[in-house]
């Protein structure tokens, strides 16, 4: 298959917290082939999105022709043409039509994956060539909790786009996900839910000392940030916060481990910065539950994969309009 045209390419990942954008040439390789990059905070609904997001992307386009458009996008992407968008954190995606407001603002074609197959995509594009032809799972702790299965290299998506939802693993009785349903792995493992877990456990035993109840007096509600930062310090509290979230998330890696007996699983996101508190219980999780080692390891591009892996749809893109326009050869 050939690379794409003339015209640069544009990668867009639209998250539940933030929303980013590239700009970068027709060929791009390794981590970092961008030739500009904006990001600004995910506004609260779809429509706010759009207007924040055209303008930001004819600002970095800055009148060279588009090639292809690539979109990440924090929620579920049905199979359909064009697809269907559903975001538990962003209202108002069902009635926007993405694709196709971008395709007309840039003059280029678009395909869109969820973040998770982004992200795992924009892993695979930086493994060495002669070592991409593996099974990989990518998992993605952040906003929300989600997943996507790369088997031999390729995207397995399943027969509704569901393939990969691990967030919605259950895995307790209780706590509510964001979906509706108990017990599942987001409503413990995400940002958020640390968060709100690290508040609470403050609130229930005001005489118990830590370092985030001034932090939550200061500012009023705590990030998954200030939680990882507050055990990197070695607070105690918010050290048994992540240490359930990082256990919850070996346990689903494990079930994914003797479901699919994976070459590797990738975990990144927000929370997958978080230091040994997090990470020692989910190892010890995955060493607990499996049969064989499974290779569990932070994601190699940390927040920015899905964005990379927004280009690699781009080129995608790019490259099937220019096989569209080809003329086909006629023998004599």
């Amino acid at each position: 298959m050939s690379g794409p045209g003339p015209g640069v390419l544009v990668a867009v990942d639209i998250g539940g917290t933030k929303t980013a954008l590239a700009v970068a040439g027709p060929r791009p390789a390794g981590r970092e082939p961008y030739l500009a990059r904006h990001r600004f905070p995910t506004p609260p609904t779809a429509a706010q999105v759009m207007r924040a997001l055209l303008p930001a992307a004819h600002g970095l386009v800055a009148g060279r022709p588009v090639a292809g458009v690539g979109v990440s996008f924090g929620g579920h992407v049905s199979l359909s043409a064009p697809p269907a968008l559903r975001s538990l954190h962003v209202p108002g995606w069902l009635e926007v039509p993405l694709t196709t407001r971008l395709e007309r603002a840039l003059d280029a074609p678009v395909l869109v994956a969820n973040d998770a197959e982004a992200a795992a995509r924009g892993e695979h594009a930086c493994i060495p060539a002669g070592q991409r032809d593996l099974d990989l799972v990518y998992l993605t702790i952040s906003t929300g909790v989600g997943g996507a299965l790369l088997l031999r290299g390729r995207p397995h998506r399943g027969r509704n786009g569901l393939a990969g939802e691990v967030g919605h693993i259950r895995l307790r009785d209780t706590g509510t996900c964001s979906c509706g349903g108990e017990g599942h792995l987001e409503a413990f493992a995400s940002g958020p839910a640390i968060a709100r877990a690290a508040a609470e456990a403050v609130r229930r035993d005001p005489t118990h000392p830590t370092s985030l109840r001034t932090v939550l007096d200061q500012d009023g509600a705590l990030t998954a940030r200030d939680v990882d930062a507050s055990a990197r310090g070695g607070d105690s509290l918010a050290a048994a916060v992540l240490a359930e979230a990082g256990d919850l998330v070996g346990r689903a890696a494990a079930m994914i481990g003797l479901l699919l007996d994976p070459d590797v699983i990738l975990v990144g996101g927000g929370v997958s910065q978080a230091g040994d508190a997090f990470w020692e219980p989910l190892r010890a999780a995955v060493r607990a539950d499996v049969l064989r080692h499974v290779l569990v390891r932070p994601a190699l591009l940390g927040p920015d994969s899905a964005l990379r892996g927004a280009l690699e749809l781009a080129a995608d893109a790019a490259t099937a309009a220019d096989e569209r326009r080809r003329p086909l050869a006629v023998a004599p």
